[in-house]
């Protein structure tokens, strides 16, 4: 009995000090998140149903300085996609729909090229339309963007359905008015009765007018002190906030039958194919992946791994569930977009895993901004010395960080050092359209039209469905510009 008292004493033991050990190396990645990228927001690793690690880090509202707590909640950006292809699953549980159903059978009215899209290539991003029907202006809502739909007569799918990947946030709006219409409710009463409630998700509410002082509600900045909020009341896309627990009842409820039998819910999770049966993918920012009804499915080394990141303003998060070992990793943010989330999921699931683990990338905007804000011309030189000094060490793949400090300048009316910021961009990702279209903006905010026009037109080359609304509309302004300045 003695012998058997103490191997269990040594079992528990070795238990223990292997949770302790897992425990501290998430500790020190914190650490490390938080003296090299400016991480403020909040962490929740979770294994086998029970948190393990919860951290509250910094402050929900910095200009009041209100502080974060495990109740806050955060824009969750495209992570409220999944809730919204679940309210379409529901709607098929219900019998309401199909996810053979056409938008023409639901909106007749829309024009004629958007009729043979189905529920299943809205939540795939297998429909073919654009990335965006849209700008951001504040106040933006659902009912613009039907109107902006309607206003497409004539225009054309970017591929046939069901045979390309293509994000799409539009899709996602156009699916929660589908909620509406079908349900009879509103997006956020139909959650709210069918999923939000049940789960016990109290601080999961979609923005609006009458949501904006809720109490204990996250502010978004941009990481270097100026306000960075969400603006719009559009959703579907975009538009829940959560906090990190309430999003970790949400993810263990997809792995039982809570809301809705755990058979129909794996669908979410097959990956999209083509009509050929090929396996579909796409990326976003530093990943690639395939996706299922608004859920991103990890490729290997990660396979068995679901979730999504999420972004909108100072808002940057994600949530990994680990559907083999049954964990997961959220990171609520809202501190602008220095910290690679991705490259640092990725890493607490290998220490969860007890593998070994990369720090993520050190943030060349941040580097940049500490010593050579103020003179963006040895900033650019010290840039090249870092990329040749350090090439593994800094994220130089990643074009969102010159992008960042670009708009950091526009947003201190530095114009022309922005200009020359995303210039320098654009000779790093030469065959991206994004680089494109804000060095366009900071152009034309610059006073050269004539190369803004050059750099928007140059962004729709590049990609002819990358954030047309807004590239157009720019690209009328700027021929406005150069008529008047023509006329003297």
């Amino acid at each position: 009995m003695k012998k058997w008292s103490f191997f269990i004493l040594v079992l528990l033991t070795a238990v223990l000090s292997q949770a302790q050990t897992r425990l501290e190396k998430l500790d020190e990645l914190v650490a490390f998140c938080q003296e090299n990228h400016r991480f403020n927001g909040n962490i929740l690793v979770a294994e086998k149903g029970a948190i393990i690690y919860s951290r509250s880090i910094g402050m929900a509202d910095f200009q009041k300085g209100q502080a974060l707590d495990a109740n806050t909640s955060f824009c969750l950006g495209s992570i409220s996609k999944q809730f919204t292809a679940f309210a379409i699953m529901l709607l098929k549980d219900q019998g309401k729909l199909e996810y053979s159903t056409r938008v023409g059978q639901i909106f007749p009215e829309l024009p004629k090229y958007m009729h043979p899209i189905t529920m299943k290539n809205l939540m795939q991003h297998t429909s073919g339309l654009r990335r965006t029907h849209y700008g951001e202006p504040d106040g933006l809502t659902n009912e613009d963007i039907f109107q902006n739909f309607l206003k497409t007569e004539g225009d054309s799918l970017l591929f046939s359905p069901g045979t390309d990947l293509r994000y799409s946030n539009s899709g996602f709006m156009l699916l929660a008015m589908i909620v509406e219409r079908v349900s009879g409710q509103s997006y956020e009463s139909f959650l709210n009765e069918y999923v939000w409630q049940p789960l016990g998700m109290t601080n999961t509410f979609v923005m609006s007018e009458a949501n904006y002082d809720r109490p204990n509600r996250a502010i978004g900045f941009d990481g270097f002190g100026h306000k960075s909020d969400f603006n719009v009341l559009t959703y579907g896309s975009n538009g829940v906030y959560a906090s990190a627990e309430d999003l970790f009842r949400w993810s263990q409820s997809l792995s039982n039958d809570l809301v809705m039998d755990f058979e129909n819910k794996s669908e979410a999770w097959i990956p999209a194919k083509s009509l050929s049966g090929e396996f579909l993918h796409d990326h976003i920012r530093e990943d690639s992946w395939h996706y299922g009804f608004g859920l991103a499915i990890y490729k290997d080394p990660f396979s068995g791994v679901i979730g999504h990141s999420g972004a909108f303003g100072g808002f940057y998060n994600l949530i990994m569930k680990d559907l083999k070992y049954d964990r997961e990793v959220i990171i609520l943010s809202n501190n602008g977009r220095i910290l690679p989330l991705i490259e640092t999921g990725k890493a607490m699931q290998n220490i969860l895993r007890e593998e070994s683990y990369l720090n993520p990338k050190i943030s060349i905007d941040l580097a940049l901004r500490k010593t050579y804000y103020d003179d963006i011309d040895n900033g650019i030189q010290y840039y090249h010395q870092l990329k040749e000094e350090h090439p593994t060490e800094y994220k130089f793949n990643n074009e969102w960080e010159l992008n960042r400090l670009g708009y950091a300048l526009i947003a201190d009316e530095r114009y022309a050092d922005a200009v020359k910021i995303l210039q320098l961009l654009v000779s790093e990702f030469p065959d991206r359209p994004n680089p494109y279209d804000s060095l366009g903006e900071a152009y034309y905010l610059n006073g050269q039209y004539q190369l803004s026009l050059e750099s928007y037109e140059s962004a729709l080359r590049i990609d002819d469905g990358f954030n047309v609304a807004w590239i157009n509309e720019m690209i009328d302004r700027n021929k406005e510009k150069l008529a008047i300045e023509n006329r003297h």
